[in-house]
């Protein structure tokens, strides 16, 4: 597989050119109550225009705590589906052919970012981040839970507590991943965020 770029947004109303193996993000704003549907309409249009369906014709799945899913294929490949939330942000991601995983993190202060840190991301991680100062342990820590949670959506895994077991799992080399650090002008809450983006293993 080819390294990944550095995830770049596209507007709503942005169609580029899908290709085979590669993530493709859009994002949308709009108030908490009105994210979750603002993003899924922006998801229904987008697969219209990729599949040549109508919006009303589209077979989509949105089980809780799973991926959505769509039953229609892109030029013979399962098209995999990220969605991510924070600040006012949805971030929408298809890949034609293969998984997906996509996660934006508010970089805020977390007052009980030790225990979280030692509990999800491994004590080694919880000691790095115990050696910044305030401003760059809030940076790292949205980092590392941004690539925490992509690798997971990717795997089709949820939140667990750490473990040398799914360390592994999250860190297989088939899983390529990339991050971003978004400015406050995208966001509605004026609060800058952490983009990351994994992707690896066939979409299925």
């Amino acid at each position: 597989m080819e390294a990944l770029i550095q995830p770049v947004l596209h507007d709503a109303d942005a169609r580029p050119e899908l290709t085979a193996r590669n993530a493709t993000l859009w994002s949308c704003r709009a108030a908490a109550p009105r994210l979750r549907d603002a993003a899924r309409g922006l998801l229904r249009a987008l697969l219209a225009d990729y599949l040549g369906h109508r919006p009303t014709e589209l077979r989509l799945d949105f089980t809780p705590g799973q991926p959505a899913r769509v039953a229609a294929l892109w030029h013979g490949l399962p098209i995999s589906i990220g969605i991510s939330y924070a600040a006012g942000l949805a971030v929408v991601g298809l890949c034609p052919g293969a998984r997906i995983g996509v996660d934006v993190t508010e970089i805020a202060p977390i007052p009980d970012w030790d225990a979280v840190a030692h509990l999800y991301l491994g004590t080694a991680r919880a000691v790095r981040l115990s050696r910044m100062s305030a401003p760059e342990r809030e940076r790292g820590f949205a980092l590392a839970w941004a690539e925490l949670e992509a690798r997971g959506k990717c795997l089709g895994l949820g939140l667990e507590e750490w473990s040398p077991a799914r360390e592994r799992q999250l860190y297989a080399a088939s899983i390529e991943l990339t991050t971003n650090e978004l400015p406050a002008s995208h966001t509605a809450s004026h609060a800058n965020l952490m983009l990351a983006l994994a992707i690896g293993g066939l979409s299925g």
